[in-house]
């Protein structure tokens, strides 16, 4: 599966540089070729400029400084036919001149020419209205002068740099192929990881609702088998598929929690609450709970504390730390919790000195579905996905949590939540 994407997305990357690529060395070749023909067009028009104001009579005609190159001047007639060539060190060949001929107009546009290995730029205009031109051929009335200007160096030097480009899009094509690999592999790790933690997701879950589904589909057959028992007769079955019933629903709850939460479908709803009131609510709850196993709770809550933040989520997290530090701790015990505020932030915290966790365990204890003691987690009906819905809660509010533990001797979770 993974090879696949690889494999795409390493095509993807490297079509998309190679059009980058292309678009950018198209872009300079056309932006160079047109900075170079427009020195050599300037001065074709230039030249014809010049030409016509002298032929026209103009006395400050040639007070022009010289062009840096030569350029050939050819007389055609309408028909055309040379009449003869102008300004000229080295005379075109008669053989050149058929090429030129094809180029004659005055359309005022310069257009490139290839001649034996060389190339040209050519502008061709018409004689002036009312003028002529006394040759060695005879008079020109109408007719065509043609400028030519060699534009080797140019041509040479673009020819060089497509060259460049065609290089260089060589080797970028293999760097592509190569950085395509790399981000590539890059880009899978956090899908593999992600694909990892979902199917180790969907095997916990299944294998955690399997057993409560396991004992319910027993005990109703068991039902089945004496259908004329009473109730009272049954009781211990029906309270076991109560059990596991309640189980079960507790559990798709915390998996609907946590897959909203991972999807953002879950948002945190912020609001100024009590959070002193809050906390206490919840301590006076769960301490008469605790007088069943004997144990004490003691709390250590500031007062007229006002806090922002989702006091809903904040209670199914209290409940969270509460009721683990119950379970894990044995008749008479104790549990404290405290909430102090200070001055950019509050600290919270919940000890006990319970069964504690092993040091091992430690890094893990926020994993969903790990529990440390399988067998008595089981036993006290935990799931493994509490601390994991209450470290969301905590870094949802922008806040940070700790635990700190010792076999025997006990288990302290701590908060920071800061002050907004």
């Amino acid at each position: 599966m993974f090879k696949k994407t690889r494999i795409r997305l390493v095509v993807l990357n490297t079509i998309v540089f190679f059009i980058i690529l292309a678009i950018l060395g198209t872009v300079l070749y056309l932006y160079m070729q047109l900075r170079l023909f427009q020195q050599v067009d300037g001065s074709l028009l230039t030249e014809a400029k010049i030409t016509k104001e002298v032929l026209q009579g103009d006395p400050f005609a040639g007070n022009q400084r010289a062009i840096d190159r030569q350029i050939y001047l050819l007389l055609w007639t309408n028909q055309g036919q040379l009449i003869q060539q102008m300004q000229q060190q080295q005379p075109i060949l008669n053989t050149d001149v058929d090429v030129f001929r094809q180029h004659l107009g005055d359309d005022r546009t310069p257009d490139t020419v290839a001649l034996s290995g060389h190339h040209y730029r050519t502008l061709s205009v018409t004689v002036p209205a009312g003028m002529t031109i006394v040759t060695p051929s005879g008079v020109v009335t109408n007719g065509f002068i043609q400028f030519i200007r060699n534009v080797d160096p140019e041509q040479n030097m673009l020819d060089d740099l497509l060259v460049v480009i065609l290089i260089g899009g060589i080797i970028g094509g293999v760097v592509a192929v190569l950085a395509g690999f790399f981000l590539a592999e890059r880009a899978l790790i956090p899908i593999r990881l992600s694909w990892d933690k979902q199917q180790q997701f969907v095997a916990d879950a299944s294998h955690e609702l399997r057993t409560p589904l396991s004992v319910i589909q027993a005990s109703s057959e068991l039902l089945l088998r004496h259908p004329d028992n009473s109730i009272e007769e049954e009781g211990r079955t029906v309270y076991s598929i109560l059990k596991e019933s309640k189980r079960m629903s507790k559990l798709v709850s915390d998996l609907l929690t946590l897959a909203r939460s991972d999807s953002n479908q879950l948002q945190i709803q912020l609001h100024p609450f009590r959070l002193d009131h809050t906390l206490t609510e919840i301590v006076d709850q769960f301490r008469q709970l605790a007088e069943m196993k004997e144990i004490s709770i003691e709390s250590e809550i500031d007062d007229n504390m006002e806090w922002s933040g989702d006091e809903q989520r904040i209670r199914q997290l209290f409940v969270i730390l509460l009721d683990n530090a119950v379970k894990y701790t044995a008749e008479q015990g104790k549990i404290k919790v405290s909430c102090l505020r200070l001055a950019h932030h509050i600290e919270l915290s919940v000890e006990d000195n319970g069964i504690g966790i092993p040091e091992e365990d430690l890094p893990r204890v926020f994993e969903r579905f790990y529990r440390g003691d399988k067998v008595r987690s089981r036993v006290e009906g935990g799931t493994g996905l509490g601390l994991s819905i209450a470290k969301w809660i905590v870094e949802e509010h922008k806040g940070k949590i700790h635990i700190e533990s010792e076999i025997n001797k006990g288990t302290k979770v701590s908060l920071t939540l800061p002050i907004r």
